[in-house]
């Protein structure tokens, strides 16, 4: 360096996005300890009364460096690019500092990255286990779209930009997309994964594939966080967070490394193509996380699925690119065929009625099964095993009486020829048929205890007898040849000890349907050992994990289909997984999708119709537990129907009870129920119909004496009288309300809970709107005492019931949240009103969003959003702008969902007085 430089001041300016304000100080005083002498700081050094982007031009003009810092957040920004784009054009000195894992913007090329991430390149961890089983020996047919994984992958590896981010194959039962994407993958995995720094794989067939069953991405993003992320990252996945928070920082985490996220079989997370909404994830956190990942992704991830996924529609044509995997053609066709020996003629000599030409016998048989891979492969299988390869034998399989409407209807019939084949061979085909069976009692693998379970005596007759007294040799044999024939896949460990058993899911579904028909005292005999056998052998403790409860959520399925639905709801759903009153499983570990997939056991068609098995309490029960769960994930349309059954019935119990205890609790329940139908049909902007339902509720509160419920009722008309812009009756329901509570609960002289959020709301009203104008024409309005006032009183409330939450100890999260989040608004309000700083309240906000994340319940979750995003916009001076947007993009996805009406007004005005003024 030259002296009149060494002497010359050295001055730079630091690009960054508000949400990385933690690094600024620390970079700051890094590049002072280094000679810098001047650091420009846009969100620190531009005065209040300065235009913006004129300061910013006048900023990295004034100084000779632009130190960039890199994160997601800031190559998100638009401002950075923009920031960036200005130094280049002013040649200006450029130090990109990459802070995070993240991909690199093109505008950066040409450029060294000077690396500050604790960890250039973390340790490299791969598992693909669990679909590593169902990779052929040998692919056949499939080169196009293994071509097109490969390509995926070496775009990834040279970072290009208009490359995929989650690329789905879309395609019936059995064409073979598991099996596509396990040989790619175990394909990488003998590469050594060039270039990979993570690689797991998940299938959600695991998980269950029955209709009546509602499978939720909970396990998933446990394992799924826990493996890609740090201790911090491990902690919040064992927390109560909904799924939706899950999703969204598990998109994060996986998104900043380079790295394979495999999603096998994702379809019993979709609703089915007969729903309203076909296609759409059902489930929150693979919602979250699959539009995370399509937005921002330094590596891929890899979906199949039977049905295509609208909620990616937004990018099919860029980063998330949907593949419909097709039939095999004729010629891989016979190729399978071929592969398992079958023999004969490739003469051309049979008519083809629809192309007017000649098939071969080979050619022929692939037509007849419409190129469908599963079905030829138990095709080339059957002939070779039973017929020694001829393919004339082939008309011993009733193919034209296939349901070609049916998901796997050839491969049915194909399963009805193997059947009857084994029927033949005496007693090692009625052992071989015995293990398929077996297979047909479970919707996931069958691990080895629960085989013991059914193997021990006595025999379940009609199923188990041909197993019965087996020595271990003989049964290694049947499974060996099971799975010779590509019917069974048989995982063992590396001493050779046997796992789990596991098939197609087809094949499962297509023995379970033969052994209900055929032999329903063997399918309610095995369910219920099943049952026994994993209630007895569960010690899930105290303080359970999510993972010491999944036996006992299997426990329930299967005590469903056994007969004994009240036993598996009380004994094993109320008492073991929820803990009654307590709600563990979704109060401390968030599990709303698995207590729902509990649920819908209960239920003959979700969520319409309960198992005619339970009594009208029970019923109620059910109803009000599955309204509840449905709700709090923001699934508002499919609450509606139990919530209303649950009325009708709690009520018709009520009426018809014999005793004057069992008629009030009857009583309660239609109150409690007709309350939170009130608040749905609130949300959903069904204001006169809420109404109704609240005074209704009222009713029915007066009916069963409880006095805790005439408090809720009233403050639920009170909460609609105030959205219908009717503030004297709203204020006269909530002051009875109030005055109720504190004559029959005299320690609660205050509404608290979600009933005191709803009134602070009512009397921050006249608050909230001066300071609205406030914030539009700061110019015109004045600060008004009233507000002021108003906001000292709430304040005074939010304390007292917030203290009073916190000494009681036994109070919910969500009810320290909605205190939290009372008082950001306050705070909010007086600075507005003051026109003081709002730093402080940006914390505030913060905390109560972190615990409101907590608690999972979606629409108080948006209610905070849209107070956070209000804060992000007046306290950051560039990309608060940004961070603010951001959060109500995601009260607009959540609230869409419901759809929540109400919030999505709100939504829509938060927009227009915050950008469109």
């Amino acid at each position: 360096m030259s002296d009149s430089h060494k002497n010359s001041p050295r001055r730079a300016f630091v690009s960054h996005s508000t949400l990385d304000d933690k690094y600024v100080a620390e970079l700051e005083a890094f590049l002072r300890a280094l000679g810098v002498d001047d650091v420009f700081n846009d969100d620190s050094s531009i005065k209040p009364d300065e235009q913006f982007w004129p300061a910013i031009e006048k900023g990295i003009a004034d100084r000779d460096t632009l130190v960039v810092v890199i994160t997601a957040a800031s190559m998100d920004s638009e401002w950075v690019r923009r920031e960036v784009e200005y130094a280049r054009g002013l040649s200006k000195n450029i130090i990109p500092l990459r802070i995070e894992d993240c991909s690199i913007p093109s505008y950066f090329d040409g450029h060294r990255i000077i690396e500050f991430r604790v960890s250039v390149r973390m340790e490299r961890r791969c598992d693909i286990s669990r679909i590593l089983t169902y990779a052929p020996a040998e692919l056949i047919g499939r080169e196009t779209e293994t071509a097109l994984l490969a390509d995926s992958w070496r775009r990834v590896l040279r970072n290009e930009r208009s490359r995929p981010h989650v690329l789905t194959f879309v395609a019936l039962g059995g064409e073979g997309k598991t099996s596509l994407v396990a040989n790619w993958a175990a394909a990488l995995a003998h590469q050594d994964w060039p270039g990979c720094d993570a690689a797991f794989a998940w299938s959600f067939y695991s998980q269950g594939t029955r209709e009546q069953m509602a499978a939720s991405s909970d396990l998933f993003l446990k394992e799924a966080l826990t493996f890609f992320g740090d201790a911090a990252d491990k902690e919040f996945a064992a927390g109560p967070a909904g799924a939706y928070e899950k999703g969204q920082r598990l998109a994060r985490i996986v998104g900043r490394r380079r790295s394979l996220l495999i999603l096998d079989g994702l379809e019993p997370l979709q609703y089915a193509p007969t729903s309203p909404t076909p296609g759409q994830a059902k489930d929150q956190g693979i919602a979250a996380l699959l539009k995370g990942l399509a937005g921002d992704n330094r590596g891929l991830c890899v979906v199949t699925t039977r049905y295509s996924l609208p909620d990616l529609r937004a990018f099919w044509q860029n980063t998330a690119p949907e593949v419909s995997l097709l039939r095999l053609s004729r010629a891989a066709g016979v190729h399978l065929l071929q592969s398992f020996d079958v023999k004969g003629s490739l003469l051309r000599n049979i008519p083809f009625d629809s192309a007017r030409e000649q098939l071969n016998e080979f050619e022929k048989l692939v037509e007849d099964v419409q190129g469908h891979a599963l079905t030829l492969n138990l095709l080339g299988t059957y002939l070779r095993d039973a017929h020694a390869g001829d393919i004339r034998k082939g008309d011993l399989v009733n193919l034209e009486e296939a349901d070609t409407e049916e998901q796997g209807g050839h491969a049915f019939r194909v399963m009805e020829a193997y059947e009857r084949e084994f029927e033949r061979e005496g007693d090692k085909g009625q052992r071989a048929l015995a293990v398929l069976r077996l297979l047909g009692l479970f919707d996931r693998p069958i691990t080895s205890d629960c085989i013991g379970a059914l193997l021990q005596a006595p025999a379940v007759p009609g199923l188990t007898e041909p197993l019965a007294g087996l020595t271990e040799a003989q049964r290694n044999l049947a499974l060996k040849r099971l799975e010779d024939a590509r019917l069974l896949a048989v995982n063992r460990d590396a001493s050779g000890v046997l796992v789990s058993l596991d098939a197609h899911p087809l094949l499962r579904e297509y023995f379970a349907r033969e052994l209900l028909a055929h032999q329903p005292n063997a399918w309610r005999e095995a369910h219920r050992r099943i049952y026994k056998h994993l209630c007895a052998n569960t010690r899930e403790g105290d303080k359970p994990t999510l993972e010491d409860l999944q036996p006992l959520y299997q426990a329930v399925a299967h005590g469903c289909q056994a007969g004994l639905l009240e036993e598996a709801r009380a004994t094993v759903f109320r008492d073991r997984i929820m803990r009654d009153n307590d709600a563990y499983s979704v109060r401390k570990l968030g599990a709303y999708g698995s207590n729902l997939g509990a649920l819908a056991c209960f239920f003959e068609s979700p969520w319409t119709r309960v198992s005619i098995g339970f009594s009208q309490a029970a019923r109620g029960w059910i109803l009000g537990e599955a309204a509840s769960s449905l709700q709090a994930v923001g699934r508002l349309n499919e609450a509606f129907q139990p919530l209303r059954l649950g009325v009708e019935v709690a009520r018709d119990t009520a009426v018809g009870a014999r005793t004057d205890s069992f008629r009030s609790h009857q009583w309660k329940e239609a109150a409690v129920l007709m309350g939170n139908l009130s608040e749905l049909e609130l949300s959903a902007g069904e204001m006169t119909q809420s109404l109704s339902d609240a005074q209704q509720s009222e009713v029915y509160a007066n009916h069963s004496g409880e006095a805790h419920w005439i408090t809720v009722a009233r403050a639920y008309q009170a909460t609609t009288l105030h959205q219908m812009g009717r503030p004297s009756e709203a204020e006269a329901f909530f002051r009875s309300a109030e005055s109720w509570q504190a004559d029959t609960q005299p320690s609660y002289k205050l509404l608290y809970a979600t009933l005191g959020f709803r009134y602070c709301e009512f009397l921050l009203a006249f608050a909230h709107r001066t300071s609205w104008q406030l914030t539009i024409t700061p110019a015109l309005v004045a600060h008004d005492e009233v507000a002021l006032e108003a906001c000292h009183a709430v304040y005074q409330r939010a304390e007292q019931t917030l203290r009073e939450s916190r000494e009681w100890g036994g109070a919910a999260l969500l009810d320290i949240a909605l205190d939290q989040l009372t008082l950001s608004r306050v705070a909010l309000f007086q600075l507005i009103q003051k026109r003081l700083s709002l730093d402080s309240c940006g914390n505030s906000v913060s905390e109560a969003m972190q615990n409101l994340r907590r608690t999972g319940e979606v629409e108080f979750v948006v209610a905070g959003l849209l107070t956070r995003a209000w804060v992000r916009f007046l306290t950051g001076a560039r990309t608060g702008l940004e961070s603010a947007q951001a959060d109500l993009d995601e009260a607009w996805e959540a609230a869409e969902r419901g759809p929540m009406r109400l919030h999505m007004a709100d939504i829509h005005l938060h927009r227009a007085r915050l950008f469109f003024r």
